[in-house]
């Protein structure tokens, strides 16, 4: 992600739109190559002999601002080394043995002399164990590779004109997305996506478009910085639809103006296959999940809640002999407003094949835990379903389904 002082956008009648780069444009693919190839020759360096040597090379560059941008996103995709185990008590330990030496030396004793009879009281030679000092600070750390994959100059400067649209996203108060008229099953693999972000959305359906409406950050008072770049990651597969619509209602202290993006932009997703992704703890629970009267299906179905809206469960059961199906939908510590609406949705609009799994970190006061302890339609975890509570809730159906 750009830091706020990185992003570049322009304000024009109310509407914000990203600087983006040309991303094809031959001094920045030169650049990009440059500092790809700089990342694989620094192998080695410490951390803050990389970052100096990067910060050189983007301020000479034409548009440093862009150029330390590049830098930045690069940065975070190189994995350097964790402090060693002891790190701290070693160094403690040699600095005793420094200081012990130092004061059997008299006053007047020179620094050559000194290591002389440092060396002779240390375990290891003096510049191995000099070297080893600070090794554990962050700076000192030694850059390892890439963390993944290795980015190529192309995908550097998507991720640039990605991060551009993503920053403004921090501070939305809601983000709208219109997908013109895309095939199901991508939709309900973008949602699964949505899902993986742990975002909860108001989905509708026009027609052959769906629109989704998901609050951002800046919507709720606390968990603003997670939130907003779970609401970061959501827009990293939005370009793989290929014609849709996004706006996105920005706060800050100063005014308000609203993003807009659009296929027309160039946005590329750096995660092609994400549309295929399981989450880790959703594959753990399928892998987990054996039931012999209920199969799990991973892929989001939308089901109504009124009259036009539609939710989007994160995992539906189906009861393998009568075909009948229960969704499971997650509410997570940010969800209290989208939980309050479904909640009034289900009074006014009961669907008893509809669960809610709530975090109890939405349970926090007394009387809000005793009202979702006794729901009939409320599973509280911690973190996420446990595969024998779920089993528990599914089992209640099969006692009260006449046989």
């Amino acid at each position: 992600m750009l830091t706020r002082e990185l992003l570049a956008s322009r304000v024009r009648e109310g509407i914000l739109r990203p600087s983006f780069i040309k991303a094809h444009d031959p001094s920045l693919q030169a650049l990009a190559k440059e500092l790809l190839a700089d990342a694989e020759a620094f192998r080695g360096q410490a951390r803050d002999d990389v970052e100096e040597a990067f910060a050189l090379k983007a301020g000479a560059f034409s548009r440093p601002k862009v150029a330390r941008g590049l830098v930045k996103l690069l940065m975070d995709r190189l994995l350097f080394d964790e402090a060693g185990e002891g790190a701290q008590e070693a160094r403690w330990r040699t600095l005793l043995v420094g200081a012990k030496v130092l004061r059997t030396l008299p006053p007047d004793t020179t620094l050559e002399a000194y290591e002389a009879r440092l060396a002779e009281a240390l375990d290891a030679p003096l510049e191995a164990t000099r070297e080893a000092l600070y090794t554990d600070l962050p700076g000192n750390r030694k850059l390892l590779g890439w963390d993944g994959e290795a980015l190529t100059p192309q995908g550097l400067l998507d991720r640039y004109n990605l991060a551009l649209a993503q920053g403004p996203l921090l501070n939305a108060r809601r983000l709208t997305l219109r997908a013109r008229a895309p095939e199901l099953l991508r939709v309900r693999k973008l949602l699964r996506w949505l899902k993986f972000c742990r975002l909860v959305a108001e989905v509708r359906r026009d027609g052959e478009d769906w629109s989704l409406e998901v609050e951002g950050p800046g919507a709720m008072l606390s968990l603003q910085k997670k939130y907003g770049l779970q609401l970061a990651s959501f827009l990293s597969v939005v370009p793989l639809l290929e014609r849709w619509e996004l706006s996105a209602v920005l706060e800050d202290a100063r005014k308000q103006s609203t993003l807009q993006l659009s296929h027309e932009d160039p946005l590329v997703s750096p995660l092609p296959a994400a549309l295929g992704h399981v989450p880790p703890e959703v594959a753990a629970l399928s892998e987990a999940f054996e039931d012999a009267a209920w199969e799990l299906d991973l892929t989001p179905r939308p089901r109504h809640t009124g009259a036009a809206g539609l939710c989007v469960p994160d995992l539906t059961f189906r009861h393998r002999k009568t075909g009948h199906e229960v969704a499971l939908e997650l509410f997570h510590p940010w969800h209290a407003g989208p939980l309050s609406r479904r909640l009034s949705e289900l009074r006014a609009r009961p669907d008893a094949g509809l669960l809610l799994g709530v975090d109890r970190a939405l349970a926090k006061e007394a009387a809000e835990r005793q009202v979702l302890e006794e729901h009939p339609q409320v599973v509280l975890f911690n973190g996420f379903p446990s595969v024998r509570k779920l089993r528990e809730r599914l089992a209640r159906w099969d006692d009260a389904t006449p046989s």
